[in-house]
């Protein structure tokens, strides 16, 4: 009733206003008006028809202001074969129709629309159609497919009107909202007698459709992927929400895990090695799973792109779904179809990705290669990113619970950060190697990190990265208004890397940054290794041959702000006469061991960093690492604390390697699996800090929380699903807003599906 509507006044408006519309009939074989489509909409005015004869029309048509209609025959004969006939092929140049600013009313009706690839607005947005500003827009029986963007594979809306009739979208892609992207302050109706389908579409998240700052959408369809669809296949946000009505679901999931192989088929069960899946995003797609049926999907080793294998990107993390290839170093992923390939969002189960070689070969300029957002736990392990180019990010995650262990970043190049960038992330970076990135036009080579909570940077590697900006670094770490997190480096060795600024490494923010038991050497910028903004820690550090100064305080009590600089047991190029302490603005407190000698390191091998016999920071690290939570192994995997001098008594070196120390063996491994919940804090009584170890005999949705004597809870340290074995997290004594908590009587609390256990810990000041 409302397309018969709208006709009648479209058309008592064009006669009102003009009474001599014309059609324009395109025919390439020459014998209409035009013979492409381009042409009859730029010679059209209000009220016009642009009426398509039956071809393939490889074209990006810009429909701007132009209060028309564009149809094929469909719309003159209601022969149906006339939508499969008529085609705008987009040829993956950008969005095959674009609506802006359109004023009366605009419909497009019995076309296929395809291949198209989002023209940029905000995004690559819009595959098929992008329309921002349209009022009165009605798109009518046509078909979708084959169409990628970054937002809104099929259709891409923002401040538009649009009705929905009769449209079959399947099989297009995006990072957002594979068939449809709406984004602010949008109508958007679906015609209840014609009925829409819209299906089998991939996206990192909203596979189907995602929302936002839009309102109540009623989504009436004939068929839809999924009878109940969650936010994996229909993802709202900022006020936005759906009701459905579904009469028909295009697929049922699978509760079990899938294989995936490169020569495998889609139209296999996915079940057994056997009869493998090929696309890892179908697989994702496919599988079912929640916090008490946790899946895998198992990637088999090889490579997987669009052109070798007809691979679809990107990839998107399903909640309580482990994405894990077989190897490393032989399941590569070549991500030549879209600008993202693991692409998540607004996730609180457990996300896993493990044992992947991930290559960018995309032909636009891409995003990132992971980009997570907003997800409660994220654990990413055994990844290699290398040699990448033509791209903003590498590594992107935004506000997730982290534990991201042995990647490698090396060899990119990028317009910004080419290295791992973070923002309000917590939890540990251990194991991971950042060399040889240039980003040759923005800031940090290696790292950034922009956070409110505590996070933890352990036995990694930032080597032989360059910044040519000029307010460029290595790696740059800040917190937000109000808050005090602490950014702490152990066992990490920085080296070889080059800014062209005044500094290699920026501090910003409340909190503490803390280098332990760090090698910070060889390093190049204007003037500073370090530059603070706030308060800094140095213990068993060494830093040298570096540049002008190793650490300069910023003075910034003119705002307010007054910072302190602890270092002990460290060995500083030119001691204190290594730090600059701008107008003496902040305390220096100078502790005890420190030194200023030649290191003497080994420079030759691999490892060329390494201390040698007679070295002075040889066992002359504090001769008490209570507090400082130290991994048991070095740089290099031997022991951590050793008797490197001989003289039988075992003392810390300075720096991130433990001079002739053995490979480390962990004994208290268990060989067995965890039959018993264990739960235990150490050291206690303790201050500032306490270690939470805590045993899972199964897997299962868990939370840690910290109570005051009173009851009141305090800080949640964990929610989130868990595999089974041992875990241990951190607690600083400070509440959920960031600020310490007084000392007295605290109880930990551990609670899974089948237990809950509670003990008491003291905190002392």
């Amino acid at each position: 009733m409302k397309i018969i509507q709208f006709a009648l006044l479209f058309i008592l408006v064009s006669f009102c206003s003009l009474l001599n519309s014309i059609t324009w009939h395109i025919k390439q074989d020459g014998t209409g008006n035009f013979t492409t489509i381009q042409e009859g909409i730029d010679a059209s005015a209000d009220s016009d028809t642009v009426l398509v004869y039956p071809s393939t029309y490889y074209e990006n048509l810009d429909m701007s202001e132009k209060n028309i209609i564009l149809a094929s025959l469909e719309m003159t004969t209601g022969n149906e074969q006339h939508i499969a006939n008529t085609i705008i092929d987009g040829q993956q140049q950008g969005s095959c129709i674009i609506l802006h600013d359109i004023t009366i009313g605009v419909t497009i009706r019995g076309l296929t629309i395809q291949n198209g690839f989002g023209t940029f607005l905000a995004a690559y947005d819009g595959g098929g159609i992008q329309a921002q500003c349209v009022e009165n827009g009605y798109i009518i029986n046509c078909h979708f497919h084959g169409n990628v963007a970054s937002q809104g594979g099929a259709i891409f809306a923002v401040l538009a009107d649009l009705t929905f009739s009769g449209l079959r979208i399947s099989e297009n892609s995006a990072s957002y909202g594979g068939a449809a992207f709406i984004f602010s302050d949008n109508t958007i109706s679906f015609d209840p007698d014609n009925l829409c389908n819209i299906y089998n579409n991939n996206a990192g998240k909203g596979a189907d459709l995602f929302v936002m700052d839009t309102g109540l959408i009623h989504v009436v369809v004939d068929t839809f992927s999924v009878f109940n669809p969650d936010r994996y296949f229909t993802e709202y946000l900022e006020g936005s929400t759906y009701t459905f009505d579904i009469q028909n679901n295009w697929m049922e999931l699978e509760p079990n895990d899938l294989y995936v192989a490169p020569d495998g088929n889609d139209d296999n069960s996915g079940l057994t090695p056997q009869e493998p899946l090929r696309n890892i995003s179908w697989a994702v797609r496919k599988i079912e799973a929640d916090s008490l049926n946790p899946r895998t999907v198992h990637v088999a080793a090889g490579t997987y792109s669009w052109i070798e294998n007809q691979q679809i990107y990107p990839i998107g993390c399903k909640e309580y779904v482990s994405i894990i290839g077989e190897d490393m170093g032989n399941t590569i992923l070549i991500n030549d179809f879209i600008d993202r390939t693991f692409n998540s969002y607004n996730n609180t189960g457990e996300i896993v990705i493990k044992n992947f070689n991930l290559k960018n070969n995309f032909i636009y300029y891409s995003g990132s290669i992971i980009n997570i957002k907003f997800s409660n736990c994220v654990k990413i392990s055994n990844i290699i990113m290398d040699d990448n180019t033509n791209m903003k990010f590498i590594f992107m995650n935004y506000n997730v619970g982290a534990d991201y262990d042995n990647i490698t970043i090396s060899n990119n190049s990028t317009d910004f950060d080419p290295g791992i960038i973070l923002e309000t992330v917590t939890g540990v970076i251990k194991n991971c190697k950042i060399f040889n990135n240039t980003t040759p036009s923005h800031v940090q080579s290696a790292l950034y990190l922009f956070t409110d909570e505590d996070l933890l940077i352990e036995n990694c590697i930032f080597s032989n990265n360059i910044s040519t900006h000029s307010v460029g670094n290595t790696i740059r770490t800040g917190s937000h208004y109000n808050t005090e997190p602490d950014i702490i480096f152990k066992n990490c060795l920085i080296t070889g890397n080059q800014s062209n600024s005044d500094s290699v490494i920026d501090m910003f923010g409340d909190g503490d940054n803390q280098f332990i038991n760090c090698t910070i050497v060889d390093n190049t910028s204007d003037m500073n290794t370090i530059k603070a903004y706030g308060d800094i820690t140095l213990k068993n550090t060494i830093m040298h041959n570096n540049t002008d100064y190793e650490v300069y305080m910023v003075d910034e009590t003119p705002y307010g702000f007054f910072y302190e600089l602890n270092v002990d047991y460290c060995n500083i190029n030119n001691g204190e006469a290594g730090i600059y302490n701008q107008n003496n603005a902040s305390t220096i407190n100078w502790g005890e061991g420190n030194i200023d000698e030649d290191p003497l390191f080994l420079l030759s091998g691999d490892d060329p960093y390494q201390l040698t016999l007679g070295s002075p920071c040889v066992d002359t690290g504090t001769p008490d690492t209570t507090g400082l939570y130290l991994p048991p192994w070095d740089l290099l995997h031997n022991y951590r604390v050793w008797d490197g001098n001989g003289d039988g008594i075992a003392i810390i070196d300075m720096g991130c390697y433990e001079f002739g120390s053995e490979s480390y063996v962990d004994i208290t491994n268990d060989l067995l699996p965890v039959t018993d919940y264990q739960l235990i804090n150490f050291p206690n009584p303790f201050n500032p800090e306490t270690k939470i170890v805590f045993d899972l005999p199964e897997s299962g949705q868990v939370k840690l929380e910290i109570y005051n004597i009173k009851g009141q809870k305090v800080k949640t340290l964990l929610d989130c699903y868990m595999s089974p074995g041992r875990s241990e997290m951190l607690w600083n004594s400070k509440d959920d807003n960031g600020k310490r908590v007084s000392s007295g009587v605290y109880f930990y609390r551990l609670q899974t599906p089948t237990k809950i256990l509670t003990k008491k810990m003291l905190l002392l000041k």
